[in-house]
């Protein structure tokens, strides 16, 4: 059991009196005025490069460009976007009458499908897309070059289906490879 004594009243006016002077005086610092010490701290934003691949005069050419992050959902929307803006005079797309809308990753089922090494994982990415009438041969490569110059080792094939509008339609499944007589000269394409 604990006792409460009582606190003297001189120690509590005391203790009142104490706390208005500190409140009064300050802390003891004494104000200064502000000093420049340099330019303030930032986030710098470092953005990450992606090949894409556009077309020259119909033949598969790598550019550059700036991209949020190395998904592949960023990839291929950086496509999109190259392709409406390109980053060099004489480049195009074509896949300008159409828009990316999602991208889906699933995993091949058995590794005896594409000749796997044992304990190798690899993935089919599954690029929706809208917009009118059919992609082009061009178009399919765009897509599918890009995805695989940039996920090299995990994506091993890009299916497109477009969902809309109409009735959605499949492109079927590809590889770089069988799109190397659309490579620019001196162009070598991802596998």
């Amino acid at each position: 059991m604990r006792l409460r004594v009582p606190a003297a009243p001189g120690t509590r006016r005391l203790a009142s009196l104490l706390a208005a002077v500190l409140t009064l005086c300050g802390c003891g610092v004494a104000p200064t005025s502000t000093e420049d010490r340099g330019r303030p701290p930032v986030i710098s934003y470092s953005p990450t490069w992606v090949t894409v691949y556009l077309l020259r005069d119909g033949r598969l050419e790598p550019a550059n460009i700036p991209v949020a992050s190395d998904s592949a959902k960023d990839i291929i929307s950086t496509l999109f976007r190259a392709g409406k803006q390109p980053p060099r005079q004489g480049l195009s797309s074509a896949l300008n009458k159409f828009s990316h809308y999602d991208t889906n990753t699933t995993r091949y089922s058995e590794t005896a499908q594409r000749n796997a090494p044992g304990g190798m994982l690899g993935y089919r990415l599954n690029v929706i897309i809208t917009g009118e009438g059919a992609i082009s041969r061009a178009g399919l490569a765009q897509i599918t070059c890009t995805v695989r110059q940039n996920k090299q080792e995990s994506i091993w094939s890009v299916e497109v289906t477009r969902l809309f509008p109409g009735t959605p339609q499949s492109f079927g499944e590809h590889t770089c490879f069988e799109f190397r007589d659309l490579a620019a000269e001196g162009v070598r394409l991802p596998p």
